[in-house]
């Protein structure tokens, strides 16, 4: 059994790196977990160049936001003994904080949602990688919503990091070890 967590910017090449993690492994098909949702056109292509990428390589979950418990479904592909890639920690969170609900229950929310998911990951027996941007190495935002974002997510990274096996942080597509246990 092994998670990892790999971090990087955008098009940084960690979903090439996380998906490359999968490749010559003898066993079950892996499954990709996807968590964006199309919100314009130009995300509608983000989705598509990704599901060009990965082709057959991998059983494809279109997490749905509104209808699943992101801890939950990774449960059930753990109990089939699955190996997962979850992409992205970033657009998963992201859509936590466009719920139109108060500042206050959206960070409940968030945080419920969170250490479900982190208490999910106790029961992982088998390989799981999980890509999330890093957005703390760039300017504070000037909104609030922005800094919100960041603050969440650094968060989050930082639980994620700790419960990982392996952590790697990919920038100009190569891959820099953090830890490794």
């Amino acid at each position: 059994m092994m998670i990892s967590l790999v971090l990087g910017g955008i098009r940084s090449g960690k979903s090439r790196w996380a998906e490359q993690q999968f490749q010559n492994k003898a066993g079950l098909k892996p499954v990709y977990i996807a968590t964006a949702m199309p919100s314009d056109e130009e995300m509608e292509q983000r989705i598509a160049h990704h599901q060009a990428l990965r082709n057959r390589s991998f059983d494809t979950h279109e997490f749905e936001f509104s209808k699943e418990q992101l801890s939950e479904v990774l449960l059930a592909y753990t109990a089939q003994n699955r190996p997962i890639l979850l992409e992205c920690m970033s657009t998963w969170l992201g859509w936590w904080l466009c719920t139109n609900k108060p500042f206050e229950q959206q960070l409940l929310d968030i945080q419920q949602q969170s250490s479900d998911l982190l208490a999910s990951l106790d029961a992982i027996d088998g390989d799981l990688v999980i890509v999330s941007n890093e957005v703390g190495l760039g300017l504070v935002s000037d909104n609030a919503m922005g800094r919100r974002f960041a603050d969440e997510l650094g968060r989050l990274n930082q639980a994620l990091a700790t419960k990982a096996d392996k952590v790697v942080f990919i920038s100009a597509g190569l891959p820099l070890v953090l830890k490794e246990s």
